[in-house]
């Protein structure tokens, strides 16, 4: 239950902070972006626990908790709406590639699933968020820096994941 409070809270957080651009050097991202680098691998930590009927009403949770919370912050329609669509795309993707390799180590199954969906929820949030809004120089350094900062924070939520389910004494089975 707790990866899954987890989840929700980080997709809220990703969401609030969205449209803040952050420079490190010669890369732009999202603020938003250092919290969707841990929500996959959460909603992995997840399916790893739960069957996918779990997974999927987790997701749905999801988007529902965070429209709501959005427009009551007051949120611009066109993150609210994007953030819904990408979300539910990537993570169907995340879903789906994972328990196609549920037969692999939970490392593999992480990394792949989160390898796919990561750019996917990227560009499709991006482009639907900001086109007509940002320049496109500005999206496609958004998409890149995106991209780079959620796999080298996935890659390292999965190095704590594995750590945490080295230091569980009895894992569940994958559904």
């Amino acid at each position: 239950m707790l990866f899954i409070i987890l989840y929700i809270l980080a997709i809220l957080a990703a969401n609030l902070t969205a449209d803040t651009i952050l420079t490190v050097g010669v890369v732009q991202f999202a603020l938003g972006t250092l919290f969707f680098g841990v929500i996959f691998t959460l909603r992995d930590l997840i399916h790893r626990q739960y069957d996918k009927t779990v997974v999927y009403a987790t997701i749905l949770a999801a988007i529902g908790v965070n429209v709501v919370a959005a427009a009551a912050a007051l949120t611009s329609p066109r993150i609210i709406v994007a953030s819904a669509i990408a979300l539910f795309l990537s993570e169907l993707t995340d879903t789906e590639v994972y328990h196609a390799l549920r037969h692999r180590i939970w490392v593999i199954r992480a990394l792949s699933s989160n390898a796919l969906s990561a750019p996917l929820d990227t560009m499709l949030f991006t482009l639907l968020a900001f086109y007509g809004v940002w320049s496109n120089d500005l999206i496609a350094s958004v998409i890149v820096g995106d991209s780079l900062v959620k796999y080298v924070i996935a890659a390292g939520a999965v190095g704590l994941g594995t750590s945490i389910l080295s230091g569980a004494r009895s894992a569940p089975a994958d559904s």
